[in-house]
């Protein structure tokens, strides 16, 4: 009996290392996955620094455009010129294809998550995807907005360059536009939290598997 007992024994203290040890293995796994998920996202936190220098354009050729005589559809055709449109939405799909590399490459720990063994890992892991789930809607709604944004920009632009100023027109325009900017200010906001929350449970989580 004391034979059986040993033998089980043994047997279980040898499962528990393996679940250890293949615990860890899967941390390194993940810790990969992330690394190369972060490469994405500095890029895709690059392409929004380059969204909010063009924003900071648009801007000023809004009120060099306010302050040019309404009439003088000439003046506001050059200034209306020196506005790239199309630059705007190739850094905004710029930015959404490299935060959408980053958001594949780490949900693709799912399959890491399905072998751990230790329930509290497992757990924190799992916690992981949840988030970025949660960041990904966000930046889905950010993305969204934006095009909307720069939908009703363009129309503006293009009334005032036609000549185009009936008063009820652009102020709705600009009503549009501002709400937009108010909508995606916070979505940004929500995403940073969620991001700073996603950093603690990364730093939890690898600190549990021993590799923090």
């Amino acid at each position: 009996m004391n034979r059986i007992v040993g033998f089980v024994m043994i047997i279980g203290l040898f499962s528990l290392l393996t679940g250890c040890q293949s615990d860890k293995k899967q941390a390194a796994e993940i810790h990969t996955k992330i690394e190369e998920s972060a490469t994405f996202e500095k890029e895709f936190v690059a392409d929004q620094k380059d969204l909010v220098k063009s924003r900071e354009k648009v801007q000023a050729v809004y009120q060099d455009i306010i302050a040019l005589n309404s009439t003088d559809t000439n003046a506001i055709k050059q200034t209306l010129s020196d506005h790239e449109m199309s630059t705007e939405k190739q850094q905004l799909n710029e930015a959404e294809k490299n935060f959408q590399s980053a958001y594949q490459k780490l949900m693709s720990i799912d399959e890491n998550i399905e072998l751990i063994k230790d329930k509290d890992q497992k757990k924190k892991a799992t916690k992981l995807t949840t988030l970025m789930n949660t960041r990904k809607k966000s930046m889905e709604t950010f993305f969204n907005t934006y095009r909307d944004q720069m939908k009703t920009q363009n129309t503006f632009f293009q009334n005032l360059e036609q000549g185009n100023f009936e008063l009820d027109t652009l102020e709705d325009e600009i009503h549009h536009i501002n709400e937009d900017s108010e909508k995606m200010e916070k979505v940004i906001k929500q995403f940073n939290q969620d991001t700073k929350r996603y950093n603690e449970v990364e730093n939890d989580y690898f600190g549990m598997a021993g590799l923090s």
